[in-house]
């Protein structure tokens, strides 16, 4: 799996960031794989969702892995690319 060409991180992996303002985003493993060479950043919670089932240390309010529109069966979202962030 290639790696982000500006954090070096893969692709396929979610990662989270604050903005200078304060908001909250993730990446979405499927938006940032389709877009083949960065991160795809949506707004986080607002954009995933959150389940019990996938509650974790790092992770208490049990984020959703991929953005409500990849997980909708939907074609990967446009988003906010890593080198934005």
């Amino acid at each position: 799996m290639p790696n982000c060409t500006h954090c070096n991180k893969p692709l396929n992996r979610s990662v989270y960031k604050t903005d200078a303002t304060g908001a909250e985003f993730k990446s979405c493993p499927r938006c940032s794989t389709n877009n083949g060479a960065e991160h795809v950043f949506h707004p986080y919670p607002d954009a995933f969702g959150t389940t019990d089932r996938r509650t974790s240390g790092a992770h208490p309010e049990g984020p959703q892995s991929y953005c409500a529109s990849c997980r909708g069966g939907n074609p990967p979202a446009a988003g906010t690319p890593c080198s934005a962030l």
